[in-house]
């Protein structure tokens, strides 16, 4: 078998049984409360927000469109996990909070998490697990960021070019 395809075979196989089920895994707290894995990070993003929290400062960390979030919180919403608020300033403008509710499961689900990921350091040790999340990091920086994805379609292009000249 070529490189190429060991290499394919390999990526697809950890593709297809382990990062979906490392993403399941990892959401299993969540879910098991009835929240999905992105809406524990906004109630996690409000609950450690240093002030006023808006549904823009949520999309913007999140880095996904206000639509997106927007579908995302009015779930929330409708649990009666957040509320919104209007600023005295300026009623258009809504804050995020809590409610006692959203705050309790956001601090179930954070204390399963920690929990969850001190049984894995007991298997896998701390510096392996941030020497994997280095490498993962290092990876997403170089082929999967958008700005990473757009230099390599720039690079082969114009390699592509010198090569036809």
């Amino acid at each position: 078998m070529n490189e190429d395809m060991e290499f394919f075979d390999r990526f697809s196989h950890m593709y297809l049984h382990g990062f979906k089920n490392l993403a399941d895994m990892f959401a299993e707290p969540a879910t098991e409360h009835g929240i999905t894995l992105d809406e524990f990070y906004i109630l996690y993003d409000i609950a450690e927000a240093k002030g006023k929290i808006r549904l823009m400062d949520i999309a913007e960390t999140h880095g996904v469109t206000r639509s997106a979030i927007s579908r995302l919180i009015g779930r929330l919403l409708r649990k009666d996990y957040l509320y919104q608020e209007a600023e005295d300033h300026d009623r258009r403008n809504k804050v995020l909070k809590l409610t006692p509710e959203g705050a309790r499961v956001e601090h179930v689900v954070f204390s399963e998490l920690l929990q969850r990921n001190r049984v894995w350091r007991q298997m896998f040790s701390s510096a392996k697990q941030y020497q994997t999340l280095d490498l993962v990091e290092e990876f997403m920086d170089k082929f999967v960021n958008e700005n990473a994805g757009k230099q390599s379609q720039k690079t082969s292009f114009a390699e592509d070019n010198r090569a036809e000249a």
